[in-house]
């Protein structure tokens, strides 16, 4: 079994969670990190990690999590994927957070785009991200007033196959 372990804020880390499973033949256990379960992780072949990132960092949870459970981690094949609005940043998130005898353990990692929904937003978060992408344009002038998405579902195909590919061998 392969278990996605997420953090979630407004959504989007759960549904590329849920896109991953569809894509993994619903073979995935969702498990959002508020709910952890250490005994359901320890019986898991397999497990992938959904970190978003606000405010141009790691989500600080998950980063104490992967810290703080190595052992678990490394024996269970783990792989990252981040949540960014900048997904082509994933690689700077990662190697900026952590260090090189973590990310060595890693079996694979990819940024798989964001989102934005914007009635979900406070007025603090929507004037850091109008800052934010003054200074780093990715949301483009013309878009939605509800919703902005960049997810790159070719980027989570190619994932979810590398996934399946570690289970399979972590299965033999």
């Amino acid at each position: 079994m392969i278990t996605i372990l997420y953090k979630t804020k407004h959504g989007s880390t759960r549904k590329i969670g849920k896109v991953l499973d569809t894509y993994l033949e619903h073979r995935c256990q969702l498990m959002d990190l508020n709910d952890v379960n250490i005994e359901s992780l320890e019986k898991s072949d397999s497990i992938v990690l959904g970190i978003p990132v606000y405010y141009g960092k790691l989500d600080e949870e998950m980063v104490y999590f992967v810290r703080n459970h190595q052992d678990l981690l490394i024996s269970k094949h783990y792989s990252i994927y981040v949540v960014a609005l900048a997904h082509r940043e994933f690689m700077k998130y990662l190697s900026e957070t952590f260090d090189y005898y973590i990310l060595k353990n890693v079996k694979t990692m990819a940024g798989l785009g964001g989102a934005l929904y914007y009635p979900e937003l406070s007025l603090h978060e929507r004037m850091i991200l109008t800052l934010m992408n003054t200074r780093m344009p990715v949301i483009p002038k013309e878009h939605n007033e509800k919703i902005f998405e960049n997810f790159n579902n070719d980027e989570i195909r190619r994932f979810a196959e590398k996934i399946k590919k570690i289970d399979e061998a972590a299965a033999q």
